[in-house]
């Protein structure tokens, strides 16, 4: 017999039944010579239907003609109790008809004339146990496939649930990126929140800045009807579009570009770059990837870091230079030098168009105007130092002295005699303050 299969190498049993011993020596001599194979014998069919009740048969070899009950009607009744449990019956030349019933009522595999050819014999058990081989291979087949069915449906379940719990653990500070979480369920985009949180730290004095340019960038692609696949990923650009000056020194980010040395501009110029390699590996994010990148190219070709120009700048990039440039002009450092206004801002956005801007993109921008006051019509927070500060502005954090005594409380509404006082204060002691102001959008 050839070698057992891999999948199935266990020692396969094998009942003869017959009720003559000297059938059954023959047959146990011829057959235990085969490796693997372990040989029972039974003298009549009762006693065989009594020993598969008990042990597990991979092959019954069984005689026609026996006493009590045929081998027909044996192998039909054990056909019935125990169908994976191969069957080969042997028959005298006279016994067609019963041969027939057997076939049709205990389903042999085989059936063998006596006297019987020992090749012969032997390959016919040799097929039978290889078929059941077979089976038994598919069957653990099936069952591994339905193993690893459950294991993904589990994982795929623990992994929703991870999602789920983290996604409601992000919905206080960043709401608006649950339309792209939820629906890409995939562990890159938890970590986009905490990208633009780092951000965030970074630029202490520009808060909630890329938030505020993502609602803007949202408001302008919903009202150009871009597809909600494209939305998501115009949103998370956004969010992320100042990720790489993470890369750059604070000295640096403290200046306005104006004012910046050549080799410090050079820098500065290089964040788009910085922030794209940075996230280059995440597939999923490559059109968010895209829009870090190109997000200070200029309509005219005149930025950076590509000198990109019209549409071969990416419509999520033109869509947020727009909206960061709105919002950066109302800062304290901008590449104007100056803040400006909301409205100052505006017009500005309106002037640059067809050179900074794409002139669709601008269209869009003042048609939905209004909608964008509105959204950043509430108090920005930004962190100022003392000269940068004017009279009106409200402390939304304590001011705290360099010994940690409060100088201000929050809520103080700062005043020409407070910023004389402070401005003094910093002489006197040779140092810096910096405060947390209320920043409103009509705030010069």
């Amino acid at each position: 017999m050839s070698e057992p299969n891999s999948t199935n190498d266990h020692v396969h049993t094998l009942l003869l039944v017959d009720d003559e011993e000297r059938i059954l020596a023959s047959l146990t001599r011829l057959l235990e010579e085969e490796p693997n194979v372990d040989v029972v014998c039974c003298s009549s069919a009762i006693d065989a239907l009594e020993l598969l009740e008990h042990k597990e048969v991979d092959l019954i070899i069984s005689d026609m003609r026996m006493p009590v009950m045929n081998g027909a009607t044996f192998l039909s009744k054990a056909a019935q109790k125990w169908p994976d449990t191969g069957r080969i019956l042997l028959t005298g030349f006279s016994d067609v008809q019963s041969t027939i019933q057997a076939i049709n009522e205990g389903k042999i595999s085989h059936y063998i004339a006596k006297p019987w050819d020992d090749e012969d014999l032997l390959e016919r058990v040799r097929e039978v146990l290889e078929v059941k081989n077979l089976r038994e291979a598919n069957r653990q087949l099936l069952i591994t496939k339905e193993q690893q069915r459950l294991q993904l449906q589990e994982l795929t379940e623990r992994q929703e649930a991870i999602i789920k719990s983290r996604t409601a653990e992000l919905e206080q500070t960043a709401s608006q990126i649950e339309i792209a979480y939820q629906e890409l369920q995939e562990s890159y985009f938890q970590s986009v929140p905490l990208l633009a949180n780092l951000i965030e730290l970074n630029e202490r004095h520009k808060k909630k800045h890329a938030k505020r340019v993502a609602d803007m960038t949202q408001i302008l692609a919903t009202e150009m009807q871009v597809s909600d696949r494209d939305l998501r990923q115009y949103y998370i650009g956004a969010l992320l579009h100042d990720i790489g000056k993470i890369g750059l020194e604070q000295s640096i980010l403290g200046k306005n570009p104006p004012d910046m040395t050549p080799s410090e501009l050079k820098q500065y110029q290089q964040h788009p770059l910085l922030g794209e390699s940075a996230l280059l590996a995440l597939d999923p994010l490559k059109d968010a990837v895209q829009i870090v990148r190109c997000h200070h190219e200029r309509f005219d070709g005149k930025g950076y870091p590509g000198r990109l120009s019209g549409e071969n700048i990416p419509l999520g990039a033109r869509l947020v230079a727009v909206t960061n440039d709105y919002d950066n002009l109302q800062m304290p450092h901008n590449f104007l030098g100056k803040s400006l206004t909301d409205l100052q801002a505006h017009a500005y956005i309106l002037q640059e168009s067809g050179k900074r801007y794409d002139p669709q993109v601008v269209a869009i921008f003042d048609k939905t105007f209004d909608s964008i006051r509105k959204l950043i019509s509430k108090s920005k927070e930004v962190v100022l130092t003392l000269d940068k500060t004017r009279a009106g502005m409200k402390l939304s954090q304590d001011l705290l002295n360099h010994h940690g005594l409060v100088m201000l409380s929050a809520g103080s509404i700062l005043t020409e005699h407070h910023i004389k006082k402070l401005t003094q204060f910093e002489k006197a002691f040779d140092t810096k303050l910096t405060l947390q102001v209320l920043f409103k959008t009509d705030q010069t």
